[in-house]
């Protein structure tokens, strides 16, 4: 005979704290669903070169080395953002596997095209003053992505992210790939050792920058669950 204890009768008092207390939660959207709340916001970040640069010459790129690159680059880091708001809802991640396969063909895309670019329209970093050049489309590209970084980072941080340095390394990246693609719309220079560091490496300043935002997180969650 198995013998079964009684519960404890929770005081009235406390029950009826307890059902005062109890408010309805409001579902939290589909990452997809976020990620077009925020798209206006995003776009509007990626256009903001247009108020003090203008656009480069494109006349001999022609349309497949300019405008179609930069739509499928969006489209890709727009891709990675989503994936950065899914880690925010458990359940809903998505696997190690499918985001390495997501960033590097994000990272193929911009060396492929930036190198196509290159053997069409060769045009040097600077020569004398390449560094200088190389500095300035570095803190250009990383102010246009930084907004995006920032916004998503908090989007994911109000939901539950089990894998927060993920998260934020992938929200990093998409922001990077997203300030890129507007950015080379720009920038007439398409010499391989500008373009790598000063256009790819402002992608992975802003990916581990994102990574740094997630430990951070990381260790604040900890501690206040300790406290």
């Amino acid at each position: 005979r198995v013998m079964t204890e009684t519960p404890p009768v929770l005081p009235p008092e406390l029950r009826s704290a307890v059902l005062d207390d109890l408010r309805p939660v409001k579902p939290l959207p589909s990452p997809q669903r976020r990620a077009l709340m925020a798209a206006p916001i995003v776009v509007g970040v990626l256009l903001m070169p247009l108020a003090y640069h203008r656009m480069r010459d494109t006349s001999e790129l022609g349309v497949m080395l300019s405008w179609v690159p930069v739509a499928l680059q969006v489209f890709l880091a727009f891709g990675l953002l989503v994936i950065a708001l899914r880690e925010g809802i458990p359940g809903w991640r998505v696997s190690t596997r499918q985001i390495f396969g997501f960033v590097l063909a994000a990272y193929s895309l911009q060396i492929v095209v930036n190198l196509l670019i290159f053997m069409q329209m060769p045009m040097d970093g600077g020569g004398a003053g390449a560094f200088a050049m190389w500095m300035s489309c570095f803190g250009v590209e990383t102010l246009i992505g930084l907004p995006i970084l920032v916004l998503i980072a908090w989007m994911v941080s109000r939901a539950l992210p089990s894998r927060p340095l993920l998260a934020g390394f992938l929200a990093g990246t998409g922001a990077g790939f997203a300030a890129e693609a507007s950015w080379r719309m720009f920038c007439a220079y398409s010499d391989p050792g500008h373009v790598l560091l000063g256009h790819t490496g402002g992608i992975l300043i802003l990916g581990l920058t994102g990574f740094l935002l997630g430990y951070v997180w990381s260790i604040y969650q900890d501690r206040s669950a300790t406290a």
